[in-house]
């Protein structure tokens, strides 16, 4: 494959992540995806994949261009160090719910929350134990 149909590939791949990322939370937030039982394995398989996907490119991002930039990577690890314990204390103290309202906002800001995590342990990884 050439490098220009390599390129092409990759703007193409990363377009669609973001299309379904912005398509599924739009989605959500006009309360378009249901919350039925039948419909909760959908929007989950759904949510995941997006959530996935997104925190992967992101990820290959961050290690690209932001990673190797010292105070850029602070500020990401910063923000990242605080965005878990104001997601949990958020729940804590009843400010987000598991309504059905919400409900794909709390997993989608959840599992991202979880998944940010391991880029602070890899990052730990690359600088304590390697």
């Amino acid at each position: 494959m050439t490098v220009e149909k390599n390129k092409k590939l990759k703007l193409f791949f990363g377009f669609l992540v973001v299309a379904n990322t912005l398509l599924f939370l739009a989605m959500a937030y006009f309360h378009m995806l249901s919350t039925d039982l039948k419909a909760a394995v959908f929007v989950d398989f759904w949510g995941r994949f997006t959530v996935y996907s997104m925190w992967f490119i992101g990820f290959v991002l961050y290690i690209k261009y932001i990673s190797p930039i010292k105070s850029l990577r602070n500020l990401v690890l910063l923000l990242i160090s605080l965005n878990i314990p104001f997601f949990l204390l958020m729940a804590y103290f009843d400010k987000i719910s598991n309504t059905p309202d919400t409900i794909v906002f709390v997993d989608f800001w959840g599992r991202i929350t979880v998944y940010s995590l391991w880029v602070l342990c890899y990052e730990a990884y690359k600088k304590y134990v390697q």
